[in-house]
């Protein structure tokens, strides 16, 4: 089994060989397959490149530690080993799947292991235009699969890890990882969908970084506890109720 620490121990190259071969094969395989496409002016091609990239960060995120506590929290590995997904394939020692992987493997052994990071250069050989015309594709996708995904907007909006939301639907957080990709499967979707909405409201009616307090302070409404409380003792549709009367006007009007 590989573990984050052995990432640590080996030469950058041959961590990065084991982890395309231990771990991630098939990503490394298909953004071998989808480069020249994006290189190309392929805009679908450049969605499936973030989806990619966003599978391996999660992959190398959910590898076990030997010693966890020495670790920085996933989400801070994960964060930082997905940001600046524009330069990634500009920084990769090579234009390949496995170049692409390296940086990230690189990005981990920064992040989590305090080793100088060797793949942060971009190339000197960057055709400005293709690159503003990739830098703008990359934002129009982000956006879109935010809006797309109620979950990942609830997230961000609430600032909750995939441990939170796990926590809160009872699952594993591989299983919430699965469902950022994939969605959630059926018998999940309207819990999911209640908490999506729950989100909504309060990013439309409150101040920037309020709801975050919000879903985090006990209230004598809710017996004491905190809407995430009452969200994971499946009590999410009255929560979702009486978040929606708290902000309906209408009676007063």
């Amino acid at each position: 089994m590989l573990h984050v620490e052995d990432l640590f121990r080996l030469e950058l190259s041959d961590a990065s060989k084991r982890v395309c071969d231990d771990l991630l094969p098939d990503v490394a395989a298909a953004l071998d397959r989808v480069m020249p496409l994006v290189a190309h002016g392929d805009r679908i091609a450049v969605r499936r490149y973030l989806a990619y990239v966003d599978e391996a960060a999660m992959a190398l995120t959910a590898l076990p530690a030997i010693a966890p506590d020495e670790l920085p929290p996933s989400v801070v590995v994960y964060t930082m080993l997905r940001q600046d997904a524009v330069g990634l394939r500009w920084a990769a020692p090579s234009s390949d799947g496995i170049g692409i992987v390296t940086v990230l493997v690189d990005r981990m052994r920064g992040v989590a292991g305090g080793l100088p990071q060797v793949c942060g250069k971009a190339s000197r050989e960057i055709d400005v235009h293709h690159f503003r015309w990739f830098v703008k594709q990359v934002a129009e996708s982000n956006h879109a699969r935010e809006q797309a995904s109620p979950l990942r907007r609830a997230m961000d909006t609430l600032d909750l890890t995939s441990s939170d939301v796990a926590s809160l639907m009872g699952v594993k957080r591989q299983a919430v990882d699965k469902w950022l990709l994939a969605g959630p499967p059926p018998e999940r979707a309207p819990k999911v969908a209640a908490i999506a909405a729950i989100g909504d409201i309060l990013r439309h009616r409150l101040r920037d970084g309020l709801p975050v307090a919000v879903v985090r302070r006990p209230a004598e409404a809710y017996g004491g506890r905190t809407m995430l409380e009452v969200i994971a003792a499946d009590e999410h549709d009255w929560l979702l109720r009486s978040v929606e009367d708290s902000f309906d006007f209408r009676p007063v009007a």
